[in-house]
């Protein structure tokens, strides 16, 4: 089980907790029970829940997830200016950037080992989409100059 893994099913232990007392407490009011000690019980499984999160927080590297997020950038930079020359190359049509862009960020990300969720793929979109933004809108050259060998 790698770190995300980890980090989500501790999220929805959380979330599963938190559903079942607010689905109990209300069962609890219209059956008399004394609600300050419910109140007290719900406490009583959020420190639990706490305590489990502090177990799981050393078997989530912030570092790891630090550093899969520099290669994202780093890959999405060039990954961009990669199919920006190419379309100015003329070995690419227009529309076909963004697909090249992408593809080369997910194989660098392959052959960094990092895992491709939709997450990260979206993390993807949302870095190549501010590369481009950053580069300005460049209009394609008219004529293009024979390779001189």
């Amino acid at each position: 089980m790698n770190n995300m893994e980890t980090l989500i099913i501790t999220i929805a232990l959380v979330a599963v907790v938190a559903v079942i007392m607010g689905l109990v407490i209300p069962r609890l009011k219209k059956q008399g029970v004394d609600i300050d000690k419910t109140i007290e019980q719900t406490k009583n499984v959020l420190n639990a829940i706490t305590e489990m999160a502090d177990i799981v927080k050393p078997f989530v590297d912030e570092s790891k997830v630090a550093s899969d997020f520099e290669s994202i950038l780093a890959a999405t930079k060039t990954g961009v200016a990669n199919a920006e020359q190419l379309w100015h190359a003329g070995q690419l049509e227009g529309n076909e950037r963004k697909g090249a862009a992408q593809k080369y960020v997910i194989d660098t990300l392959g052959l960094l080992k990092v895992p491709v969720t939709p997450e990260v793929e979206r993390v993807v979109n949302g870095a190549i989409e501010a590369e481009v933004l950053g580069m300005g809108h460049k209009p394609k050259p008219q004529s293009r100059l024979p390779l001189k060998r």
